[in-house]
């Protein structure tokens, strides 16, 4: 392992991880990082019908603020040009934020509960695999590099969003009244709407299969629910990503108490 500092603040930085012919890993390089916003822009807007601005039309990269201060996990194939990124996460900490910069997810949630009850906050965003390359290995590889960056960095609470496909959240009624009933976060620490939303106590069935509804949780949210994650009361609709979120965090002391197995790298 290794130490970076930025704005004061030291990380430890995991090992790579390898399972069969991939490797998961920190990108080092401004070259690794472009691949990745590459691999995002394909991903989140040619592919699932997003609508970019004409930056990023131009450059066919998503590229936005966070960044710089983040940290990149990309997942390369070590069998072809190891510049080709098969998969990314963007990790951004509340330590490397610049002076009244806020988390991605504060443009559309007021994080002042969890921000007054945790110190060390770290933003999960931008997930994202190769069409194509969507089988357990990668994902296996992001989510366990992640979580060996939080153990080794001590962060007490995840944060981030999780997205459903489409701008219509009648499509999404039972899974989100399945999360709201088994999942919605505390009163004190709830992330708050800033923008127009939808309560999903306002529109959640009465009559819910929770067993079918269970199954349409995407993969990456199963995954966090296994680890004690928390969702916001409200969703927001999202038409530059053709999307439906909400705000999630993942309590790290409660996640490794229970779910070590879950979390350990190696």
């Amino acid at each position: 392992m290794s130490e970076e500092t930025a704005n004061q603040q030291a990380f430890i930085i995991p090992a790579p991880i390898r399972a069969g012919r991939y490797e998961a890993r920190l990108a080092d390089t401004a070259d690794e990082v472009y691949e990745a916003q590459k691999l995002r822009y394909r991903v989140m807007y040619a592919e699932k019908g997003g609508r970019p601005d004409l930056s990023k039309v131009r450059r066919q990269a998503d590229i936005d603020e966070w960044d710089p201060v983040g940290h990149h996990i990309v997942v390369m194939d070590t069998r072809v040009d190891h510049s080709t990124v098969m998969g990314t996460l963007r990790l951004v900490s509340n330590f490397r934020l610049a002076q009244d910069q806020r988390f991605y997810s504060e443009r559309a949630f007021d994080l002042s509960g969890l921000r007054g009850h945790y110190s060390s906050i770290l933003e999960l965003g931008r997930f994202c695999i190769a069409d194509g390359a969507r089988q357990g290995a990668i994902l296996m590889l992001i989510w366990k590099y992640a979580m060996q960056f939080i153990v080794d960095n001590r962060i007490e609470v995840m944060v981030g969003c999780a997205s459903f496909p489409g701008t219509d959240v009648d499509d999404h009624i039972d899974v989100l009244s399945y999360l709201y009933h088994n999942n919605v976060a505390p009163e004190s620490v709830r992330p708050r709407p800033v923008v127009d939303h939808v309560r999903i106590d306002d529109i959640k069935a009465d009559d819910v299969d929770f067993e079918s509804a269970a199954r349409e949780v995407p993969t990456l949210l199963r995954g966090y629910l296994k680890l004690g994650a928390r969702v916001s009361d409200a969703a927001i609709v999202d038409p530059v990503f053709n999307s439906t979120f909400l705000c999630i965090y993942v309590d790290a002391s409660e996640m490794l108490a229970e779910n070590t197995v879950l979390v350990t790298a190696r």
